[in-house]
């Protein structure tokens, strides 16, 4: 067996995302029921906790990984069918190594593969981004960068880190005046991105882009970057994920890659048999992925105007609802026989809303209130509302000022209900807030407040009616219980600047799955000891928005979300197996 270094596409499949450097082999034996591998150093001594993913060339998956043991073992899924005479590309991700060789050798009734790595110092092609920001001084300082900065794309992402080195590289003595012009029109550039983005609605009116990402503190941002990012930024040491791997030897990663231009943001597993749905908010598109063969396919929501699909919500019967982007347009997707319902959301004076989740409960399905009513959040008018899907009707109830806080740009953001299903709950972004709404009675209730850069998001809650509220900016999660209306804790995630998007409750494994966005990774928190282990992906650049559990089989669902269009980044859809056979 030969193996060569190969970084040109496979043939048959569409695009590729960036993998570490890869090498080519071909597996020549029979069609194998097992593929086992090894994973060492250059010295012979096992590899602990890599990430090994293969590329195959035959349909399925466009990427398959799985997690090398304390002896350097690991053994990809059952379910991925090898090939003979099939082509694959190698690549791994661990912290402090690089690729050197691979080779196989038929085994049994399967094949074997020996991966050699290679330890370095230089962490640059295998650390994420939030990397970079570990020795900030202040970390106050650098939570609100992150809250500033990190809402559509990681920093430093391997662009940026380009754009530093151009700057370091410029001959002058003045570096100081040179850096921070150079950053000023970085800034710039990006408000211009966002405006451009948020500007795609219709005529009555598109969301104000201050009100959502825009760089609304241009100078301080340019002051924090001018002052921290000074050198090439062409090399890191010493990262480590921070808390204990949560695999197993069967923890399988599954990615899918989707056909570009698009811009995938949240993905869910539904209908039968189970297809991936993935929202592209670039388009008026939903994404449908068969996991088996690996094609896409697309449905247009129905609709005169811009939707881009942003939130996906599970229904009950496993429909799927959709929450907009870009204009005022829900949507309702029978996925077996692919009939759509929609509605068009607007305030009581024609104002367009800008709706950003619906109301659901502890299981992360779509969850009305007792007069069968789906509440929503509508970050651009700082609201709560509701939709009676029978008749169309809604209305709105305008969040009241919070006591010594700003009351513009305030989006009122992510929402859950009790379940009881009298009271959501939501969280209010730019301003630290987090809050309650009885649906019963229609009056706001308690305002619980946070640090100002602490960036509450998408929050989740137990089936105890427990709150868990990730912390953007901070880099913690907060565990609130509703009922006594009293905080459990406050805790500080094993990397504070991996901007953790949101959090979904596990009925099942009964803890709490938390998506980042500047770490590529997902934390599992354990309600029980407080504790926090890591799962990591794959690949460099995995901007990570919303997890959901497939209720059958306990596997995440979720995507790599980069998004505005010019980010670039991976934009897949993911199936997780953690490998702990909770659902079983």
């Amino acid at each position: 067996m030969n193996s060569v270094i190969k970084n040109a596409m496979t043939p048959g499949k569409a695009s590729r995302a960036s993998l570490l450097p890869l090498i080519l082999l071909t597996c020549m034996g029979a069609q194998a029921a097992t593929f086992t591998g090894t994973v060492v150093d250059i010295n012979g001594n096992p590899v602990v906790g890599a990430m090994v993913t293969l590329e195959p060339s035959w349909p399925g998956p466009t990427y398959v990984t799985a997690f090398s043991d304390p002896d350097g073992r690991f053994s990809l899924p059952d379910q991925v069918n090898y090939r003979r005479g099939s082509e694959f590309q190698v690549a791994i991700r661990a912290l402090g190594y690089e690729l050197v060789d691979s080779s196989m050798e038929e085994a049994g009734d399967g094949v074997s593969l020996t991966v050699i790595a290679r330890a370095t110092d230089n962490q640059v092609a295998s650390a994420p981004a939030s990397a970079w920001l570990q020795n900030k001084a202040n970390h106050d300082t650098t939570s609100t960068f992150v809250l500033d900065c990190v809402g559509c794309h990681q920093v430093p992402s391997p662009e940026f880190r380009h754009y530093a080195a151009a700057i370091a590289d410029i001959p002058g003595t003045d570096r100081d005046a040179i850096r921070h012009a150079s950053y000023d029109a970085l800034v710039k550039y990006m408000n211009f991105l966002s405006a451009e983005e948020f500007g795609r609605g219709p005529e009555a009116g598109p969301p104000d882009a201050s009100r959502v990402y825009e760089v609304g503190d241009g100078p301080r941002v340019i002051d924090y970057l001018s002052a921290n990012f000074t050198d090439r930024m062409d090399s890191v040491s010493g990262y480590d994920w921070g808390a204990p791997l949560a695999v197993t030897p069967q923890t399988a990663i599954m990615e899918y890659e989707v056909p570009r231009p698009n811009a995938i943001r949240e993905v869910l597993l539904l209908g039968e048999p189970k297809q991936l749905w993935a929202a592209d908010v670039a388009s008026n598109a939903i994404v449908k992925i068969d996991p088996e063969s690996g094609y896409t396919s697309s449905l247009e929501v129905p609709s005169d105007t811009p939707v881009g699909p942003h939130s996906l919500h599970r229904g009950p019967d496993g429909s799927l609802w959709v929450a907009p982007f870009i204009t005022s347009v829900v949507g309702h997707l029978d996925v077996n026989d692919g009939t759509w319902d929609t509605w068009r959301m607007q305030t009581v004076n024609g104002t367009p809303t800008g709706i950003h989740d619906l109301s659901f409960g502890a299981d992360h399905t779509l969850l009305t209130d007792n007069d069968g009513l789906v509440w929503f959040s509508d970050i651009v008018n700082n609201a709560v509302g509701y939709l009676d899907p029978d008749t169309g009707a809604i209305d709105h109830y305008m969040a009241p000022p919070v006591l010594d806080r700003a009351t513009t740009g305030t989006a009122l953001y992510g929402l859950v209900m009790t379940s009881d299903r009298e009271e959501i709950w939501f969280s209010q972004l730019n301003i630290g807030s987090i809050g309650s709404f009885n649906v019963v009675t229609r009056e706001f209730g308690l305002s619980f407040q946070l640090p100002l850069n602490s960036g509450p998001r998408r929050l989740s809650i137990s089936d105890d009616d427990i709150l868990y509220v990730p912390l953007y900016g901070t880099g913690q999660l907060v565990e609130y219980d509703t009922k006594t209306n009293t905080q459990i804790g406050i805790y500080d995630m094993p990397d504070m600047a991996s901007a953790p998007y949101a959090v979904t409750w596990d009925p099942v494994r009964k803890v709490v799955w938390i998506p980042t966005s500047n770490t590529d990774v997902i934390y599992r928190f354990d309600p029980a000891d407080k504790s926090f282990s890591v799962l990591p992906m794959p690949r460099t650049g995995a901007f990570l928005r919303m997890v959901d559990i497939d209720p059958d089989t306990g596997n995440l669902v979720t995507s790599y979300a980069n998004i505005v269009g010019h980010v670039h980044g991976p934009r897949m859809a993911l199936i997780i197996d953690p490998g702990d056979g909770a659902y079983r």
